[in-house]
């Protein structure tokens, strides 16, 4: 589905304080591949709203796209300060770190973004065991 292109820089030329407007001008041109542009319009967005979530995950993103993994990393930080259940910051922090090597605490993040714990053998012993247990009592 094509659409009309939309000028986002005439809509910025009147001063705005809404970040919802810079972050989805930042959004617009991360899908063109405008990585350095969208960068620019997330820190605009984050002047407006220092604790827009979803504009430090954006960020972090746009950041992983340069190359900038150790930046993004703090992108994601930042976001999770803001919003600690937050799954795609979860997920691009694991990325990041996936970038710089740092593969156990990548996938850290990927389960943390799953929701999904790791639990040790004994854990998974005992809860084996409560299922056998009410099994049986309910018998």
């Amino acid at each position: 589905m094509d659409y009309p292109p939309f000028n986002f820089n005439k809509v910025l030329a009147t001063p705005t304080e809404s970040s919802a407007v810079w972050v989805a001008r930042g959004d617009a041109l991360a899908r063109l591949g405008r990585y350095t542009e969208a960068l620019v319009s997330f820190d605009e967005a984050l002047k407006v709203a220092p604790n827009d979530c979803a504009a430090w995950v954006f960020r972090g993103v746009v950041l992983i796209h340069l190359e900038r993994y150790q930046e993004a990393l703090l992108s994601c930080d930042k976001a999770l300060e803001i919003q600690p259940a937050h799954s795609e910051a979860w997920i691009f922090r694991g990325a990041a770190l996936h970038r710089l090597d740092r593969y156990q605490e990548a996938y850290a993040c990927y389960r943390r973004a799953l929701g999904v714990e790791r639990r040790s053998l004994w854990q998974r012993f005992m809860t084996a065991l409560r299922k056998v247990c009410v099994w049986f009592m309910s018998r």
